[in-house]
């Protein structure tokens, strides 16, 4: 009756504000009658509390396991780490973990120890063979690779690896040595193509030109002529059309307003309620017409 005899007294915009912190006391009055247990109960032994709802971790020197902190038993040869959780130890340098231990890296002649310490890498100028790290055998015209894998050695440039040795390569005239370790170690000059071993002079037809090209083209023709064949024939252009840079089809275009037809450009006819379209080499009826036979008639 209070309640309601106050509502009455106090302005409607009042009277809401009133009933909205009631709502929201009585929210938190539930929420705190559910959480109170929660933030009541005693963090275990070796814990301390963290945050709300409960929430503990374990003190420095436990971790945690299931809902206990365990004492944490650092082996010899490790270091106790900050973390609660996981072992909470770590192997010092020169050491890797085994088992529930750090036993000593055992280094071998001619190996560093890696930037964490628990492995092995072999010099350079050796590789890993088993737990060992052998001398890298360099046969004549070779040199040590900057690469940990395979033979650790790659021939110099001229030379092409047979039966572990480096064998000279056998240039041809017009080709030069290439730098790559793949493939025959030579390539045509320019102007020339490769055939049964031989760089061949290429036949470059009148009206074209070479060109350095990795689709596999050797030369192309001048602007106003298309390859046919073996050949670059004149691109003949028909009235009320222009040239275009594409290498493929007629070569030409017609103008804006014209249509191709056969050989030649027609001028595009536009009905009424019409207009050329985007590519200006035909029509197409202006909205809300479409378009009928050679006309357009309405929606």
């Amino acid at each position: 009756m209070y309640i309601q005899h106050k509502l009455t007294a106090l302005r409607p915009r009042t009277a809401l504000s009133f009933l909205q912190c009631l709502i929201v006391m009585t929210v938190f009055a539930i929420g705190a009658a559910l959480l109170g247990p929660a933030q009541a109960a005693e963090p275990p032994a070796n814990a301390s509390s963290k945050g709300y709802l409960g929430e503990w971790e374990c003190l420095q020197g436990f971790r945690k396991d299931a809902d206990a902190c365990v004492a944490i038993t650092i082996p010899q040869n490790a270091y106790a780490t900050n973390s609660s959780y996981d072992r909470g130890w770590e192997c010092r340098y020169g050491f890797r973990r085994e088992s529930d231990g750090c036993v000593e890296v055992n280094l071998p002649a001619n190996a560093y120890l890696t930037s964490l310490g628990a492995h092995w890498s072999c010099d350079r100028g050796h590789k890993k063979i088993d737990n060992a790290c052998a001398p890298i055998d360099v046969p004549e015209n070779a040199y040590l690779s900057d690469s940990n894998f395979g033979s650790g050695w790659e021939c110099d440039r001229g030379f092409r690896v047979v039966n572990n040795a480096c064998e000279p390569v056998h240039v041809p005239s017009n080709a030069y040595a290439t730098n790559t370790s793949y493939g025959r170690g030579w390539e045509c000059e320019r102007g020339y193509r490769e055939r049964a071993g031989q760089c061949t002079p290429l036949i470059v037809p009148e009206n074209g030109f070479l060109v350095t090209s990795t689709s596999g083209g050797e030369w192309e023709c001048k602007r106003g002529y298309r390859a046919v064949k073996e050949a670059c024939v004149e691109v003949n252009v028909p009235e009320n059309a222009y040239l275009t840079e594409a290498v493929y089809g007629s070569g030409w275009k017609c103008e804006r307003g014209y249509k191709a037809r056969g050989a030649g450009c027609v001028a595009v006819i536009v009905p009424e309620n019409a207009h050329l379209d985007y590519s200006g080499n035909d029509w197409e009826c202006n909205a809300p017409y479409r378009r009928q036979a050679n006309g357009c008639v309405s929606a």
